[in-house]
């Protein structure tokens, strides 16, 4: 008669079934952690996109006036550059925060940047049309 009891063999079973399990859900937790990233980053880019296209279109509105682009988008003025603020939220303040827009002029091109700290998210080049007067 066989003696021998098979708990060493279901306990080895268990501890391998906890292994699988602990390394699924390790992996699973990666991915839900970079999907919550690559959201991020779609966010910021979409709402700068949006903030650098009301910019340009601000600047062909006003026919390549840099006063006038500073007055419609409330921006600051150093020279040939604007400056716009916004904190985490997008929403745009009047001081230094976690996103800013600069435009910077040239004749009637502007290059228009979104800028979070020192990295660049989006930018574009706008020409303003001048017609004969």
């Amino acid at each position: 008669m066989n003696s021998r009891s098979k708990t060493p063999l279901f306990l080895m079973e268990l501890v391998i079934m906890l292994l699988v399990f602990a390394i699924s859900a390790s992996i699973c937790l990666k991915v839900f952690v970079e999907g919550k990233r690559i959201s991020q980053e779609s966010y910021e880019l979409d709402k700068a996109c949006m903030q650098a296209q009301r910019a340009a279109e601000f600047w062909q509105s006003a026919k390549g006036d840099i006063e006038e682009t500073a007055d419609l988008l409330q921006a600051k003025r150093y020279g040939s550059e604007l400056v716009l603020y916004f904190d985490e939220d997008w929403n745009q303040t009047k001081e230094s925060a976690q996103y800013f827009l600069s435009i910077i002029t040239q004749d009637s091109t502007a290059k228009i940047m979104i800028n979070d700290g020192n990295k660049e998210i989006f930018s574009l080049i706008s020409e303003a049309v001048m017609f004969g007067e």
